[in-house]
C-alpha cells in the first residue's frame, strides 16, 4: 500500500513538473518578437515605417537635424522625421521627455539618457549633476549668415566659438553691422534654441535693417551637435519666398565702409567685447 501511494506521488510530482515545463515553453514561444536585420535594437518595421533604410550605420543618423539620433527618436517614441513630433512649437531636440531639468539634445552631447532621469541610478537627477555643462549644450558653436540686401549690398559673417574662444570675421558693404548686432542674434540664438525659422528671420531683419527685398541664408551649429539651416528670398511685393539665392550672391567678396574702407573684422577672445558668448564666463562646472 505504502509502495502505490508513493507511486502515485511521484508520478504525479512528474506530470506537473512536465506541464510547468511545457507552459514555460509555450509561453517562451508566444513571447512577441520583432526583426533587427542590422542588429541596432531598432526593430525593421521602425526603420521602414519611416524609410530610415536597414544599414548599418541607421541608428547613429539623425535624418531630421534636430540634434536626436535615430536611435534616441526611437527610445522616446518620437518621429525620426518630424523635428517638431508633437507639434508645440517647441523642437523635439529641445523637449526634456524625462523632466531632469535637461533638454533632450543636452542629455545627448552630456552622455546621459533623455529617456532616464538618472542615467546612471544614484539617485539623483542628471540635471542636478550636470547643470553646469548642460549650458553648454545650447551655446553657438558655429555661425554662417550671408545676406543680400535691397540696395544690391552683401553681407558675409562667419563666426565660431571653441576652446572659450570666439572668433568673428564680417565682410560688410553696407558699413552698418557691428559686432554687437552679431552678438545679439547669437545670444538670442542660445537663449530660445526653438525660435521658428519665422522668428529667426525677423530677428535678422530688425537687427539689420534689412528691407525687402533681401535674400539671406543662415547656418548654425549648438554644442549639443544639433544643427539648423534656413534660405529665404522675400520679395518687396509676393512677400517671403523660400528658395536659393541667386548666382550674383558672392559677385562681390571685398566689404567696404560709407568712408570706402575695409569692413572686415577678425577677432578672438581677448578682444571682442561682445556679450555673453558661449556661457556665462565660458567655465563648466558639474
Amino acid at each position: 500500500m505504502k509502495r502505490m501511494l508513493v507511486g502515485c506521488l511521484a508520478a504525479a510530482l512528474l506530470f506537473s513538473s512536465g506541464w510547468a515545463t511545457a507552459e514555460a515553453k509555450g509561453k517562451q514561444q508566444s513571447k512577441p518578437k520583432w526583426a533587427d536585420k542590422n542588429k541596432d535594437g531598432i526593430p525593421d518595421d521602425w526603420e521602414l515605417k519611416y524609410k530610415l533604410g536597414l544599414g548599418k550605420n541607421v541608428a547613429n543618423q539623425d535624418k531630421d537635424r534636430d540634434g536626436l539620433t535615430n536611435r534616441v527618436e526611437y527610445n522616446l517614441r518620437l518621429n525620426p522625421t518630424k523635428t517638431d513630433t508633437d507639434k508645440d512649437k517647441i523642437l523635439d531636440g529641445d523637449e526634456d521627455n524625462d523632466r531632469d531639468g535637461l533638454t533632450n539634445s543636452a542629455e545627448v552631447a552630456l552622455g546621459t539618457k533623455p529617456e532616464d532621469a538618472d542615467s546612471d541610478n544614484d539617485h539623483v537627477k542628471d540635471g542636478a549633476e550636470k547643470k553646469g555643462k548642460a549650458q553648454l549644450a545650447n551655446v553657438v558653436q558655429k555661425l554662417e549668415l550671408q545676406m543680400k540686401t535691397a540696395a544690391n549690398q552683401t553681407i558675409k559673417i562667419d563666426y565660431h566659438w571653441s576652446d572659450r574662444h570666439s572668433h568673428l570675421h564680417i565682410k560688410d558693404q553696407t558699413g552698418e553691422v557691428t559686432t554687437n548686432d552679431v552678438q545679439s542674434l547669437i545670444n538670442d540664438l542660445q537663449a530660445s534654441p526653438s525660435l521658428s525659422n519665422d522668428e529667426v528671420i525677423a530677428k535678422i531683419q530688425t537687427l539689420f535693417s534689412l528691407d525687402t527685398p533681401f535674400r539671406l541664408e543662415l547656418e548654425w551649429k549648438y554644442g549639443s551637435g544639433r544643427a539648423r539651416k534656413l534660405s529665404v528670398k522675400q520679395d518687396e511685393d509676393k512677400g517671403e519666398n523660400a528658395g536659393q539665392p541667386g548666382d550674383d550672391q558672392d559677385d562681390d567678396d571685398q566689404g567696404h565702409d560709407q568712408d570706402g574702407h575695409d569692413q572686415n573684422h577678425d577677432q578672438d577672445d581677448d578682444d571682442y567685447d561682445g556679450g555673453n558668448v558661449g556661457g556665462d564666463d565660458g567655465n563648466s562646472s558639474e
